[in-house]
């Protein structure tokens, strides 16, 4: 992804929107290769423990792009707020992706769910 991304960049002249999303997204797989690495080795990655608060995390994560959905859909009824569906959709994705990494991320430090 990475050189695809650098040779996307190259090769397109003024529009390197694509290009710079599949480099940053090729640089972030890279980077959580190489942290995953560090941090298992050659154990295994994943345990029912780690499973389980996956799943806990991603749907908390879901619930929480419910809620916020939601709230957008008010905000515009009530003419509050009104985006685009372009923004509406970029909001949500980066609302439920975001709060899936941090919901996981605590519970990981946490140490289990009940």
């Amino acid at each position: 992804m990475v050189i695809s991304g650098i040779v996307s960049i190259i090769l397109t002249t003024g529009q390197a929107g694509i290009g710079t999303m599949v480099l940053a997204a090729g640089i972030v797989f890279l980077l959580t290769g190489i942290f995953h690495h560090r941090k298992y080795g050659d154990d295994p990655e994943s345990d029912e423990r780690s499973k389980k608060i996956g799943a806990y995390g991603l749907s908390y994560a879901w619930l929480t792009g419910i809620f916020f959905m939601f709230g957008l859909f008010m905000l515009d009824y009530f003419g509050v707020l009104i985006l685009s569906v372009q923004n509406t959709l970029m909001a949500s994705i980066l609302v439920l992706a975001i709060s899936a990494a941090i919901y996981q991320a605590y519970l990981f430090r946490k140490g289990d769910v009940e």
